[in-house]
């Protein structure tokens, strides 16, 4: 995504609709991309909870992550003002904090939901 981030974006018309309109999108695309791991973590470790038959601990680790990027979101795009690229750091913060608590349950370190 890092290398191919222009281009990418050319395709998707960010060029078209101006210079700030591409830097906001370069931007939050290349802070977005740096969930990536986070992402594939937290889509391996759903998945393995559900094969224990633990689905509540997703929901937990989720819901509280959902809280964690509203919260950034309110603070880094109105508090903050740093628009698009305040919600690419409060949405890439809560994944990477969501990973880290799933790999803390499925590591032991941390109670499921279900104890």
């Amino acid at each position: 995504l890092i290398i191919l981030c222009q281009p990418l974006l050319d395709v998707m018309g960010t060029g078209v609709t101006g210079p700030d309109a591409n830097a906001y999108a370069t931007s939050f695309l290349l802070i977005r991309a740096l969930a990536a791991p986070a992402v594939l973590s937290i889509s391996a470790a759903t998945g393995i909870l559900r094969g224990y038959l633990d689905t509540k601990t997703s929901l937990y680790v989720l819901a509280a992550a959902n809280i964690v990027n509203f919260g950034l979101d309110v603070i880094l795009i109105l508090g903050a003002d740093l628009g698009p690229t305040g919600a690419a750091i409060a949405t890439t913060s809560a994944e990477w904090l969501s990973a880290l608590a799933f790999f803390g349950v499925l590591a032991g370190k941390l109670p499921s939901a279900d104890g």
